[in-house]
């Protein structure tokens, strides 16, 4: 029988409660750290195979419509006042407003992640949304704004519908019929 005097006994037993604290305490972070991980790599994966399939063709094509609307502006500027010019003009002001967001297709998946992470960061600390998300927003309100400005006035009271996929594909239709009235050629591919 051990001795109250005796102290490698307990010392022995808090010795053996601290090294499997370590160890839990060890494993645990490990594992987090390693779920961690794989949600990064995975991420990484999905944003890489995201830029390279939707991304950059979409940027690729819109600033191709842009520049050719731009040039088209251009020559046909040097060339006067007339209808062409005016409808160059306005498919170049159309193609300006259009915003990736607005042709991108939808992401599901990252929209409930996203949901998730908001509901999660609202229950930790109340933050509504992240400060990045809050200014983007307000900025591309403020970019609405200015475009319904007119001659400093607000031209209409209605939210103007964003332009979608279907409207860009009109505009280059449109950048085509002109191209075709002028005698230019585009390659587009």
């Amino acid at each position: 029988m051990d001795s109250i005097w005796d102290e490698t006994s307990s010392v022995d037993v808090h010795s053996e409660n601290q090294w499997t604290k370590m160890s839990s305490d060890f494993t645990n972070t490990g594992y987090r750290e390693g779920i961690t991980a794989g949600k990064e790599s995975a991420l990484q994966e999905g944003f890489d195979a995201a830029f390279a399939q939707i991304g950059v063709p979409l940027g690729h094509q819109l600033g191709k419509l842009r520049g050719t609307a731009s040039v088209l502006v251009s020559v046909l500027s040097r060339q006067g006042p007339s209808a062409l010019l005016d409808e160059a003009r306005t498919i170049s002001s159309a193609l300006a407003n259009v915003r990736f967001s607005d042709i991108a297709p939808r992401d599901v998946e990252a929209e409930e992640h996203a949901r998730q992470h908001l509901e999660m960061q609202e229950e930790e600390d109340g933050v509504d949304l992240p400060e990045e998300v809050d200014q983007k927003r307000r900025m591309e309100g403020l970019e609405d704004m200015l475009n319904r400005l007119s001659a400093g006035a607000i031209t209409s009271t209605a939210e103007p519908s964003r332009p979608t996929m279907d409207d860009v594909h009109a505009l280059k239709d449109r950048l085509d019929q002109i191209m075709q009235q002028t005698g230019l050629n585009i390659n587009w591919s």
